[in-house]
């Protein structure tokens, strides 16, 4: 049996990361109300020109985008393993889902996975369904597989910049501007959808709470991976020291994807974990 795996643009990867890998792009909308696709055409410095002038929106795929694609995919493959962002983060999953299970020519074929994922998350989902292929595993094993991975992740988000998260009102100029004052710096926990966390009174003492639950809720780690917007390199080289100092190597080391800094703004980190 041939599987084809199709993600979305919440993924910071590429398309030639794995055998029979492909991506479908997530929509951008400036504030003039254009759909921009999140695709290659949508390179990184023209996407931070549109963030630091204006507030941006995302939004899911097209209906029809994801039906020709799995039509264009079934062409040659048997069935195809969806992963797309986090269905706490967008309707893209639920949308999928219900294209899957009503239409005829899906059923059986089109297999959509609620990876709880984005960015670097993600990237470990995607690996481990190309394993999973290659080990011969069905679309219906992988649905569950995808299931037991994705509840076994602790990510933290810290933005050090809150401009971003002021713009889209996702905090009130007040809250932003006492922080600033106070130089507090939220913690957000993400497990498929975002939460606040605690505070800390430095950037530095927030990456080292973030690492420290980390640690407590991972037993045992080594390796954790890294997701960052645009820093300077000086705040990034602190990140990765701070990473080091508590005794852990980097695995995965990537930009965040525009879809989360769409939201979330320069200057922000994630940090992953994964139990084992």
């Amino acid at each position: 049996m041939k599987i084809a795996i199709l993600t979305d643009s919440a993924y910071d990867g590429k398309a030639s990361d794995f055998k029979d890998l492909y991506i479908i792009p997530l929509m951008i909308a400036p504030e003039d109300g254009n759909q921009i696709y999140d695709d290659d055409s949508l390179n990184k410095d023209d996407f931070y020109k549109l963030l630091d002038s204006q507030s941006l929106k995302t939004s899911q795929s097209a209906p029809g985008d994801i039906m020709a694609m799995w039509d264009k995919l079934l062409v040659d493959y048997d069935q195809v393993i969806f992963a797309p962002i986090s269905s706490g983060l967008s309707g893209q999953f639920n949308l999928a889902r219900m294209l899957s299970e009503t239409e005829e020519a899906y059923k059986g074929k089109i297999f959509v996975c609620d990876t709880k994922g984005v960015s670097i998350i993600l990237q470990t989902v995607i690996r481990h369904i190309a394993f999973w292929i290659a080990e011969n595993k069905t679309g219906f094993e992988i649905l569950e597989l995808v299931k037991e991975l994705s509840s076994k992740f602790t990510t933290f988000i810290i933005p050090k910049n809150l401009e971003t998260l002021k713009r889209g009102g996702r905090i009130s100029s007040t809250a932003a501007a006492l922080a600033k004052m106070l130089k507090i710096i939220p913690i957000l926990r993400y497990n498929g959808s975002i939460d606040k966390e605690n505070t800390a009174r430095t950037y530095k003492k927030a990456i080292a709470h973030a690492l420290n639950i980390i640690k407590k809720e991972c037993k045992n780690i080594k390796v954790i991976d890294v997701a960052y917007s645009r820093f300077d390199q000086e705040d990034l080289d602190l990140i990765v020291k701070l990473i080091h100092d508590e005794g852990l190597t980097i695995g995965l080391y990537s930009e965040l994807t525009n879809v989360i800094c769409s939201h979330t703004g320069r200057e922000t980190v994630a940090l992953v974990g994964w139990r084992n």
